[in-house]
């Protein structure tokens, strides 16, 4: 299952989102020789509100990890794209999807978080199958790969909006039947938008994976079992699936 991410919301082929090797010294400096938890910059996962303030669902999760293990750690928000690069200079653990992309790191544990993607169609599309997406008109957001059979099917009607927004905005309007990409990213940028679940129909999930608290493999053992249990922890106690709720909905 292959979930790419790049501009917004790749955390998929996930996180689909980290496929992109940039040079980045001014971040490696900074990071280097200390283990550090980063999340990328994504809304809903990792995004600073008006205020200044971070947030995020994936933020406000690594925070109860590093809180329930007494690791003593702040959270750093990165852009998206440079996140496996700057993890493959540094000491990082971070939350992203299980892909092929982060085989080189230590998947520690999966957070009770399974990130989909697919088709949201509007009010009254009914997209059941594959086959129910030939006479509909589909936003796919630029940058946006989740699905190697559906992005290269050219007999599909796509138009291609620079951001997840944009593609909001033309369902809302009633210029497209639908929108690709990440189900949670979607629904919650539709929510900020007035939207709500009444807004959709049913999903047609073409990708799903799980999302691990993920390091790199040179974090000593004893860090690991303290992360690791704070998860099980977290997951057990309700804590985690309180947040997710609180972003997303029951």
């Amino acid at each position: 299952m292959k979930f790419n991410y790049n501009t917004q919301f790749n955390y998929a082929k996930f996180f689909l989102v980290f496929i992109i090797f940039l040079s980045i010294p001014s971040y490696s400096n900074s990071l280097k020789n200390d283990m550090k938890m980063l999340i990328m910059n994504q809304t809903p996962y990792g995004f600073k509100t008006k205020e200044g303030e971070s947030t995020g669902v994936l933020y406000d999760i690594l925070n109860e990890i590093i809180k329930s293990s007494g690791i003593n750690k702040t959270i750093t928000i990165v852009p998206t794209k440079r996140l496996l690069a700057i993890m493959q200079e540094n000491k990082v653990c971070t939350l992203v999807a299980d892909t092929p992309d982060i085989v080189a790191f230590d998947l520690i544990e999966p957070v009770g978080f399974k990130l989909t993607a697919g088709i949201l169609p509007g009010l009254g599309v009914k997209v059941d199958s594959y086959s129910s997406l030939k006479d509909k008109v589909i936003a796919v957001p630029l940058g946006i790969h989740f699905d190697k059979k559906f992005h290269k099917d050219n007999t599909l009607k796509k138009v291609r909006p620079p951001h997840y927004i944009n593609a909001i905005k033309m369902l809302k309007k009633g210029r497209v039947d639908a929108v690709a990409g990440a189900l949670p990213t979607l629904k919650y940028i539709a929510k900020k938008e007035g939207m709500n679940l009444m807004s959709f129909n049913k999903p047609l999930v073409l990708a799903q994976t799980e999302v691990y608290l993920v390091c790199t493999k040179d974090i000593k053992k004893n860090t690991r079992l303290k992360l690791k249990n704070a998860i099980l922890e977290l997951k057990s106690n309700g804590t985690i699936p309180k947040i997710l709720v609180e972003y997303f909905g029951g």
